[in-house]
């Protein structure tokens, strides 16, 4: 099939059945200009007008179109179909550096419209595998029983240096241990319900929202935390503030490369860590630039963020669940998830990993694309004084593990603290 051939499938069921999903999840009716791909020496585009295909064709794109796209050799196309989501947004990750990879036009557009050309992308690799689309979609339960008891929350203000900030706890008993639960980036303490409920008679956990967070108030005159640093000493405020002695750290994604800076910040004060999809190395940096681009007012993070979350989300995931990871993206806002990233794409403590010594657990989905179990098993290897450490490999489940799988994070947690005990 050539690649013409393949654009005019694509059209068709960009036009066609899949026309919902893509006018609407994707954000396609509000893009109207060309979509280019590459393929080795190939180069073919899409001309779309407010998310109809009206034109496909392949060779020059046409003077002065305006255009997003992406592509490169066919060896890197071949990977779409590794990841089970077939999302672009992985392979522009694992293939940044990649010189026969590129993402093509404007920074600010792409931004905007990279869940469209995303999709694009992925229709395409459908039709060029000769596949049907979504064959390999995993098949998810469709729904969790619902509660009807929701007692296990009660929700309370602290004060933490002068910021009002938001608490959730069960309640459960604190003889065994405190548990302090920090959420993923850009979301809030509800990641935490499940959580709440398995342990309400077992531990007790406290669960804050960050500043801006949820429902807790931004730092004076509108404003989060933008580094790491400021982050360990909130966390160490709250802490103070809840009266909690000897706290048991968990986090997950940016909050679990953050609990091991607890860790070696207070090694006489934290009883243990336990890092959840997050890693003591994950400075990035910003290589494309998009950090700024998160308060552009021509930029929705809670649209352009779709693609790249749904990307980590695990194969086993719920359907309930994910619906609800998926509600978490759209509630973002840009000026929490610019200091978020500022944070954990910026955060590189391996050089200091010989100063944990406290007991660790590291819990890693193997379906996430971003943090891995290689990763993890570095972050092991730095773990040098730390006699008392688990890498933990959770098969079919992704980056946002405290919700996609809260049983299996349980078993874990509740191994720690009985060996605490111990």
């Amino acid at each position: 099939m050539t690649m013409i051939d393949r654009l005019l499938k694509v059209q068709e069921y960009l036009n066609g059945s899949e026309a919902p999903r893509f006018l609407d999840y994707y954000s396609a009716e509000h893009y109207t200009g060309y979509i280019v791909l590459k393929e080795d020496s190939e180069i073919g585009y899409l001309k779309i007008a407010a998310g109809h295909v009206d034109e496909v064709g392949c060779g020059d794109i046409p003077k002065d179109a305006i255009y997003i796209g992406a592509g490169g050799a066919a060896r890197i196309w071949d990977h779409l179909k590794d990841s089970y989501q077939r999302s672009i947004q992985t392979v522009n990750v694992n293939f940044q550096s990649d010189p026969e990879w590129n993402v093509f036009g404007p920074k600010l557009l792409n931004r905007q419209f990279n869940t469209t050309l995303s999709h694009v992308c992925r229709v395409y690799s459908y039709v060029r595998d000769g596949e049907e689309l979504y064959c390999d979609a995993p098949p998810r339960e469709p729904s969790l029983p619902v509660d009807t008891d929701f007692s296990y929350v009660r929700g309370f203000y602290i004060n933490v240096k002068g910021c009002k900030t938001y608490v959730e706890t069960n309640d459960g008993p604190p003889d065994k241990g405190i548990i302090v639960a920090l959420h993923t980036a850009g979301r809030e303490c509800r990641q935490y319900h499940e959580l709440l409920k398995i342990f309400k008679d077992k531990y007790r956990i406290y669960a804050p929202d960050m500043p801006g967070h949820g429902k807790s108030m931004p730092l004076s005159g509108n404003k989060v935390i933008m580094n790491n640093e400021d982050y360990v000493k909130w966390i160490w405020d709250v802490t103070c503030a809840l009266g909690v002695d000897k706290p048991i750290y968990i986090g997950c994604s940016m909050a679990g490369g953050i609990v091991y800076y607890m860790a070696i910040e207070h090694p006489d004060a934290v009883r243990a860590v336990v890092c959840m999809q997050g890693n003591d190395d994950t400075a990035v940096g910003d290589p494309s630039g998009m950090i700024p681009l998160l308060t552009h007012p021509a930029n929705n993070v809670s649209v352009s963020q779709r693609d790249f979350s749904d990307s980590m989300i695990g194969r086993k995931t719920s359907q309930s669940r994910v619906d609800f990871i998926r509600w978490g993206v759209a509630t973002e806002t840009s000026v929490l998830k610019k200091g978020d990233f500022s944070c954990c794409y910026f955060l590189d403590i391996k050089n200091r990993m010989s100063e944990v010594k406290c007991p660790v657990r590291i819990i890693e989905g193997t379906d996430d694309t971003i943090y891995t179990v290689k990763m993890a098993e570095g972050t092991m290897e730095r773990l040098v004084n730390c006699p008392d450490k688990k890498l933990i490999a959770v098969e079919g489940y992704g980056h946002f593990i405290a919700v996609e799988s809260p049983e299996n994070v349980a078993k874990v947690i509740d191994e720690l603290i009985e060996s605490l005990d111990d």
